[in-house]
């Protein structure tokens, strides 16, 4: 045991050394961050602080924030899709008038997200907007997203029970989507 410690002793010196090389090197580095890494970086602890909020309409807020002052960050599409998770939360949730105040702030700022417009239909639905829910999911429904062929069956769905069962003229709603979204 005595040996053991003796040899620990004699170690220290070697183990200071390399440390104080190892820290050299980590300072170094950090002073050779380019400037896209440090963006990227500072994006990506901002974002981790702003994901951590339980609230989700905080959360919301913050990654809205987040996405006007740097629209253009690597970032973003991540920070789209944590808006786009904290929106789904309140929707089941069922706080439908949150919903439909973070989707039309979010349509917008990005009116070429589809899948806002599937929320935002759903809510309308849900609140008794029967008309603009329809036109929102139209609009999801028309658009190349991962909720386009929810959307197209969910408003299928809503315009049957209007329509007596009948999904004649839905052609022409869908029309008039693809019109809007394409301007």
């Amino acid at each position: 045991m005595l040996a053991g410690k003796r040899q620990l002793i004699r170690m220290l010196p070697i183990l200071g050394l390399l440390l104080t090389f190892g820290s050299s090197q980590v300072l170094a580095q950090e002073e050779e961050e380019s400037p896209e890494a440090k963006q990227y970086r500072e994006d990506y602890e901002r974002l981790q602080k702003i994901t951590a909020i339980s609230d989700s309409m905080k959360k919301a807020d913050g990654l809205m924030a987040f996405l006007r002052e740097r629209p253009n960050s690597k970032m973003a599409e991540y920070a789209q899709g944590n808006y786009l998770q904290a929106v789904e939360s309140l929707a089941k949730a069922e706080k439908y008038p949150a919903v439909i105040t973070l989707c039309e702030r979010f349509i917008k700022f990005r009116p070429k997200v589809g899948e806002t417009y599937y929320f935002y239909g759903a809510a309308l639905k849900n609140t008794g907007r029967v008309p603009e829910a329809m036109d929102a999911l139209a609009k999801c429904a028309v658009m190349k997203n991962n909720a386009s062929r929810k959307a197209r069956e969910f408003l299928e769905y809503v315009y049957k029970s209007q329509n007596q069962g009948s999904t004649i003229g839905l052609d022409k709603l869908l029309k008039k989507a693809q019109d809007e979204v394409s301007k």
